[in-house]
Order: structure tokens, then sequence, then C-alpha cells
């Protein structure tokens, strides 16, 4: 009889350790992800602008995650693809920014300039997308006033 307690003990203790190492896993990853794209985040369009020929547009998002530390701006074309999911594709992107701190504008029909805070992080950037030029122009912060 005493050898079928110990043996009951053991098993229950080892499913108590896969039970915590299991729990464990699952709230760090929850807590990992937590502000993973679709988790805790909203993304609003901000605008879409037609290029002066007519045959593209850059549509900007703006997303923001968790408690408002964590905001970027992503600037995508248009590819011309009337397929879902492949009618843009990604130009830039810009963290640490906050809702119009970007702006974006078409100089002719073949470059885009995008222009976004100094103290703004860039993340992906392309130089050129589907023969549209890409330039980035970070605005320095506009000195006090000396009145």
């Amino acid at each position: 009889m005493k050898n079928l307690w110990q043996g009951l003990r053991i098993v229950l203790e080892v499913i108590g350790v896969i039970a915590l190492v299991w729990g464990g896993s699952v709230l760090f990853l929850r807590h990992m992800f937590k502000d993973f794209a679709g988790g805790n985040c909203t993304d609003t369009e901000q605008r879409i602008l037609e290029s002066p020929d007519g045959k593209h547009s850059v549509k900007s998002f703006h997303r923001v995650c968790g408690d408002d530390k964590h905001a970027w701006d992503f600037i995508y074309l248009s590819t011309g693809n009337p397929n879902p999911g492949y009618e843009y594709t990604p130009v830039v992107t810009v963290k640490d920014v906050a809702p119009g701190e970007t702006s974006i504008t078409w100089d002719g029909s073949s470059q885009v300039s995008v222009k976004y805070p100094a103290s703004a992080e860039i993340g992906d950037a392309y130089a050129k997308v589907l023969d549209i030029r890409v330039v980035l122009n970070p605005s320095l912060p506009q000195a006090p006033s000396g009145k």
C-alpha cells in the first residue's frame, strides 16, 4: 500500500510540474506578444494620395499599440494588382510618431517624399519601389521663438 501512495505522489508531482511549466509558458507568451499586430493595436487610415499622372497612389496608416508608447506610420504604394492583399506594397515604416506627424507628397509622377520628425526611427525603407523613387526627409524640431 505504501508503494501505491508513493507512486501516486510521484505521478501527481509530475502532473503539477507539467501544469506549472505550461501555465508559465502561456503567460510568458501572452506578455511577449500582447502588443503584436492584431493584439492590442488600433489602425487608422490617415490618407490616400494619388500621383499626378493617376497611375499610383500612396496610402498611410497610423498604428498605436498598448499604452500609446508604441506608434508607427506605415506607408504603402499601390501596385496595380487587383488581387486582394496585393494592391499595395510597403514603402517605409516610421516609428515613434504621433498621428499626423508624417506627411507624404508627390514630387512629380515618379517620386514620393516622406517627411517625418527627426526624432522618429525609420524601420523598413525602400529607395525605389515599382519605378517610384522614395525620398526621406527628416524635419528638424522648430527652434523656440525668442519673444
